[in-house]
């Protein structure tokens, strides 16, 4: 076994919301690197499942369902991942229909926000840089990256579409105990995704992790990408402290030198790591 990581690679994105991967691309791509075991976590669809299942069965490895839910807490946006998902169950698709109307409302509202920059059809560029896919920021930011108006795409994020900036809107999202709700009537497990990425204080990040509890969340991202080894052990102790598994990914989206799936560290042997559940049954 790799030294780096278990195997199991819990976070990732297609072309079906903001990776430049197609399903089956990624899952190609992911056996490659040696991932056994991949859980698809588009932004608020699973429109890519059925596609990565089938790749899945191809390349010799495992498919997780999944998803990554926005959702709101204390005026943030959080992210909570679904993994093993039934994604065909009622209450999920319900849900998940809700999130891509507000998507679409928020990506029109980026674009609104965004016109005293001079360019022309933006909303429509950035539905050609989804092809098909949900529209979000990123896809904003390649807009601005070919119109010349920055060099690069996290230019883009600090300049415009950044927290606190005229393109970074939150106020569609749903509380995160509806987003646990629509993931356990699917029958999967509500993960708290990449709770380092998130700019607050460490006390603000205890109410976050006991409100997630709270609302009946299963599991937090220990390991989220590239992250030091007092990152992770620093994750580890709040996942026991709150009494939630422990889940890892690379949160991949496109290749980089530091993004490949499977790119990351392992879990520490103090968490229970929530693939366990799956395994027992």
């Amino acid at each position: 076994m790799n030294r780096y990581w278990s195997g199991f690679d819990l976070h990732s994105h297609s072309t079906c919301s903001d990776g430049k991967l197609t399903p089956s691309e990624l899952v190609a791509l992911a056996a490659k690197q040696g991932v056994h075991t991949l859980a698809l976590t588009d932004h608020d669809t699973v429109s890519g499942i059925e596609e990565a299942q089938k790749a899945a069965l191809v390349e010799g490895i495992n498919l997780i369902a999944g998803v990554e839910i926005s959702t709101t807490w204390s005026k943030q946006n959080i992210h909570i991942v679904g993994l093993n998902l039934d994604i065909h169950q009622p209450d999920l698709l319900e849900g998940l229909a809700i999130q891509q109307h507000s998507r679409l409302q928020r990506a029109q509202l980026i674009a609104e926000r965004l016109s005293g920059l001079g360019v022309e059809q933006l909303f429509e560029k950035a539905a050609q840089q989804a092809n098909g896919g949900e529209i979000g920021r990123p896809h904003f930011a390649a807009v601005l990256v070919a119109e010349g108006l920055v060099d690069h795409p996290q230019e883009a994020f600090k300049k415009y579409l950044g927290a606190g900036k005229k393109g970074d809107v939150k106020s569609f999202w749903p509380e995160i105990e509806q987003a646990v709700q629509w993931i356990h009537a699917a029958g999967g497990q509500a993960v708290l995704a990449h709770p380092l990425h998130y700019k607050m204080t460490n006390m603000k990040r205890r109410a976050l992790l006991k409100a997630f509890k709270t609302c009946g969340g299963d599991a937090m991202e220990v390991v989220s990408g590239m992250q030091s080894h007092d990152q992770t052990h620093y994750m580890a102790q709040l996942a026991k402290e709150y009494d939630l598994k422990a889940s890892s990914g690379s949160d991949f989206h496109f290749v980089t030198q530091w993004q490949l799936p499977g790119k990351f560290s392992a879990l520490p042997e103090t968490v229970a790591p929530v693939w366990l559940d799956w395994q027992e049954h």
